[in-house]
């Protein structure tokens, strides 16, 4: 296995990652059994970076990876995403602090830790501009809640302004064979701002 800096300064994580969506049932039935099996695969592999989200099955994802770390003394280095309204109606989003910190602290409650190394803001809020969900980040940074922030599915644009404000470690977008939008941007800002491609 490869292992790379996230952002800047790290933390160093494994080149690839194990998404946790699939904890939550999104692709069909799976058991906690199930799960703490794939997760065992992954570090015997090597992978040591778990991607999760709160609302993956209204936190079951996180749910499972804190039990299963408490069971096995293990500790992944963990990205987990926030900012969706839980519950609320399709698309709405929240990246005020208020909203931020509690999703927070419900994630790192769930993954029976007191930081996550990265903090993705899930989805944007267009009712705040991203300079002050920079600042909110950066708080919980000095706080030492999170070690590095990043924004999934964002545009160069965006990327751009909030690095102006702070370093961000890491932007998570789509990028398949069937999607190649990045190459027309966000590879080249990441790069050029020494930002994580996920």
């Amino acid at each position: 296995m490869k292992y790379l800096n996230l952002g800047t300064t790290g933390p160093r994580v494994s080149q690839l990652s194990l998404g946790c969506m699939s904890f939550a049932g999104f692709y069909g039935a799976t058991d906690k059994d199930e799960s703490f099996a794939c997760l065992d695969a992954a570090r015997a592999h090597g992978i040591d970076f778990l991607d999760t989200a709160e609302i993956y099955g209204l936190g079951l994802s996180e749910t499972i990876i804190g039990e299963y770390q408490k069971q096995t003394g293990y500790r992944f280095k963990i990205a987990t995403k926030g900012g969706i309204v839980v519950g609320g109606k399709r698309g709405e989003n929240n990246n005020s602090e208020p909203w931020l910190r509690k999703a927070l602290d419900g994630s790192m409650t769930r993954l029976g830790v007191d930081k996550v190394e990265l903090y993705y803001i899930h989805r944007r809020d267009w009712s705040i501009e991203i300079e002050q969900v920079v600042e909110t980040l950066s708080k919980f940074q000095q706080e030492g809640l999170i070690g590095q922030f990043g924004f999934s599915e964002i545009a160069p644009s965006s990327l751009r302004r909030a690095a102006a404000v702070a370093p961000v470690g890491a932007v998570q977008n789509e990028y398949s064979l069937w999607t190649r939008y990045p190459e027309l941007g966000m590879l080249q800002a990441c790069a050029e701002l020494g930002t994580t491609f996920v």
